[in-house]
Order: C-alpha cells, then sequence, then structure tokens
C-alpha cells in the first residue's frame, strides 16, 4: 500500500476554498425555487376563496332604476353602475353596491348594458345570481315574453325564474284563469283558495315557481267588484313551538301581501292574519264581509 500524497499548505488551503465555494453554489442554487415556492404559497393562501356567488338586484320604479347587491371587484362595481347610468340616466339611478372579495366574479356583467337597454317595464324587477335570473313584480304577459326572450339571447343556458316561468304556456292556476270578467268576490276568493303558494323551505320567503301564481292572484284581486276585501292566512311552521310558529304564519301573509300589491292591489283591499299553528300548510284567502 502506497502512503496517500501530503499536499503542501497551500494546496490544501485552496481545495478547502473551493470546496466551500461549491457548497456555497449549491446551498443559493437551491434557496431560489424553494424561496420562490414558498413566495407563490403565501400568495395563495392570502387570496381569497370565493363563497357565493356575486348577486344585482334591479327595480324599475316607473323609469327610475333602484339598484342592491354585491361584486368581487371595485373594477366591476363601477362598469355595473356605469352600465346602468348609460341606460337611464344617471339622475334617475340610485342604489347601493358592495364589493367583497368572497363573491365569485359576475359572469352576467359583461352583457348587462345590453340588457338592461330593454329593462324599460315600469314595475319589474329583475335579478341576477350566478347563472340564474329571476323576474318579478308586475309585468304584462307580453314584456315577460319579451324580456324571457332578450334574457335567452344574452345569457343562454341560464335558469330563468320567478314570472319567467310559463311564459307562452297555458295559465298554471285553471282556477284563477276560469274566472269570468263578472265573478263575485265570493268565486275569487274561492278561486285563490285553489291557487297553490309554496315557500322556500321552513321560511316566509316565498319560491320562484310561484310568484306567476301571486300574478295571477293579483289580476284577481284587482277585476273583483268594488270595495272587494281579503284577508290573507298565512300558513304555520313546523318547529312546535307555537310563538314561532304564529310568527312565521304572520311573516309569511305579511310577504304574500306585498308581492300581490307590488302586483297591483290596492293595500287597503287586502290585510293579513296569522293562521296559528293549527292553520294548515298552505296560505288560504278569506272575504271580509
Amino acid at each position: 500500500m502506497h502512503p496517500r500524497p501530503i499536499l503542501p499548505r497551500r494546496h490544501r488551503t485552496g481545495a478547502l476554498l473551493l470546496t466551500l465555494a461549491c457548497v456555497a453554489g449549491l446551498a443559493g442554487c437551491n434557496r431560489g425555487p424553494a424561496g420562490a415556492d414558498a413566495e407563490a404559497a403565501k400568495t395563495a393562501a392570502a387570496a381569497p376563496v370565493p363563497r357565493y356567488e356575486a348577486k344585482l338586484s334591479l327595480v324599475n320604479n316607473n323609469g327610475s332604476l333602484r339598484y342592491d347587491g354585491n361584486v368581487d371587484s371595485e373594477a366591476t362595481k363601477q362598469a355595473v353602475i356605469a352600465a346602468l347610468a348609460h341606460a337611464y340616466g344617471a339622475e334617475k339611478v340610485s342604489g347601493d353596491l358592495a364589493v367583497d372579495r368572497y363573491a365569485r366574479p359576475a359572469a352576467w356583467a359583461a352583457n348587462l348594458p345590453k340588457f338592461v337597454a330593454g329593462f324599460t317595464q315600469p314595475g319589474a324587477a329583475v335579478s341576477f345570481e350566478g347563472q340564474r335570473i329571476q323576474l318579478s313584480g308586475q309585468v304584462a304577459e307580453a314584456d315577460r315574453a319579451a324580456l324571457l326572450e332578450q334574457a335567452r339571447t344574452l345569457y343562454s343556458g341560464y335558469a330563468y325564474t320567478g314570472l319567467f316561468e310559463g311564459v307562452g304556456a297555458a295559465p298554471a292556476n285553471a282556477a284563477l284563469a276560469s274566472l269570468g270578467d263578472q265573478a263575485s268576490a265570493a268565486e275569487v276568493v274561492k278561486a285563490l283558495n285553489q291557487t297553490p303558494i309554496a315557500f322556500e323551505g321552513d321560511s316566509a320567503r316565498i319560491a320562484a315557481g310561484s310568484l306567476d301564481a301571486l300574478s295571477d292572484a293579483a289580476k284577481a284581486i284587482q277585476s273583483a267588484p268594488a270595495q272587494t276585501r281579503v284577508e290573507i292566512y298565512g300558513p304555520a311552521g313546523g318547529s312546535g313551538v307555537a310563538e314561532d310558529d304564529l310568527a312565521l304564519s304572520k311573516q309569511r301573509a305579511e310577504a304574500v301581501k306585498v308581492l300581490l300589491i307590488v302586483n297591483g292591489v290596492s293595500p287597503g283591499a287586502i290585510e293579513t292574519k296569522p293562521s296559528g299553528p293549527d292553520g294548515g300548510r298552505g296560505i288560504s284567502f278569506k272575504l271580509v264581509k
């Protein structure tokens, strides 16, 4: 065995410095990508995760427009307000649109300028939420059809609910549809009680599919003989707590009253009553004599 040669001190020092330089270089190379990954991870962690859909509600009050809702960014907010102001005039537009970073991007915003240009029906209300468009308020059949056609053109594949449902089809409420122009108050109330009105879950929010029925109900009440007055009894909840069920009953009756008024019924022609825990599952109407 041959002994390992011993390098002179200056050579050993040079080799050591070279080794340290290589190690430092490798460390620097490794630190770059790791640092970039850490920074990217930190940025991703700081970005909010969208939790719900952006929403916009519009109400046409005799040519003036009221709006409210929430969107994901200030840029979207300003674009929406600009579109509304362009269609109606800035002096006729008012409302509040919040910016919420947890809202998803508003896909409906891109075609909003074209939609609101044709949204000119006084008394109409429309809301955008995700890929759903809901129509409510007081809207004639021809206007409903025109708005639905416009919505389908601009927002293909969306769900069209509320007064959009049943457009062009035969009336879903046979009892109301069969009423003649000379129907008595008693006949009107009988037809109203044969018209189902649904709510969303255990709440006082009227289901979108019942908005059309309430529009027809409003027309029936308006066509009733003068001085006809109707009481509305709201269905109770099923919580088993008498006070809570009574409160929900009253809230449901009030919700129906509000939509009837929005659809043209005089506030003096209708009043609300709670039906109580044993008041049944549906809205009921009673003629006030």
